[in-house]
């Protein structure tokens, strides 16, 4: 005890307090961003289609400077090989559009990565609007090619780890077959 009268406590270290309940584990949430970012697009370009269909006597300007034109893609507009996918000929056709890749996109962007759908999405865009090039000699429009190539990028991704899905993948490759027919 100090001379002053004062009393004198000792520092002992505190144990750590354990928590009644273990933390809850962090939960990764996964935007699929490039999907969404691919909706948005598509459905501004539709609303230019149909302000441009509004605005110019029902010529749409953005299918006449990007739309799968034959005569123009021979004449060396190649980013018609591209642009197409973009744009959607009527509500139906863009809503079914962007209801299919809502459903199939973000899993796939989740399973495949985001720089790889996006790849997948354009290379399927671009394939099937050469494959139309080549055997159509009619003008076309919509991100179906795109959509198609997601779908066979899904049966691929099925097919390829079946073991791991087991019965599960026979059912879902069934149905992307049916899908595809």
């Amino acid at each position: 005890m100090p001379q002053d009268g004062t009393i004198m406590v000792r520092d002992y270290p505190t144990p750590p307090v354990e928590p009644a309940y273990p933390p809850a584990p962090r939960r990764i949430v996964f935007r699929p961003y490039v999907t969404y970012t691919l909706i948005g697009i598509c459905v501004a370009i539709y609303a230019l289609q149909m302000l441009s269909q509004f605005m110019f006597d029902g010529y749409d300007w953005p299918f006449i400077l990007g739309g799968k034109i034959n005569e123009f893609i021979l004449q060396g507009q190649l980013w018609r090989l591209f642009t197409p996918m973009l744009l959607h000929g009527s509500i139906i056709h863009i809503a079914f559009n962007m209801y299919a890749l809502y459903n199939f996109g973000p899993g796939l962007e989740l399973h495949y990565g985001r720089w790889r759908f996006l790849g997948l999405f354009i290379l399927g865009g671009f394939a099937g609007n050469v494959i139309s090039f080549m055997f159509s000699d009619n003008p076309s429009l919509g991100s179906s090619t795109a959509i198609f190539g997601l779908l066979g990028a899904e049966g691929v991704f099925l097919y390829h780890n079946r073991s791991l899905f087991g019965d599960f993948a026979r059912r879902a490759l069934t149905q992307v077959i049916g899908i595809a027919g």
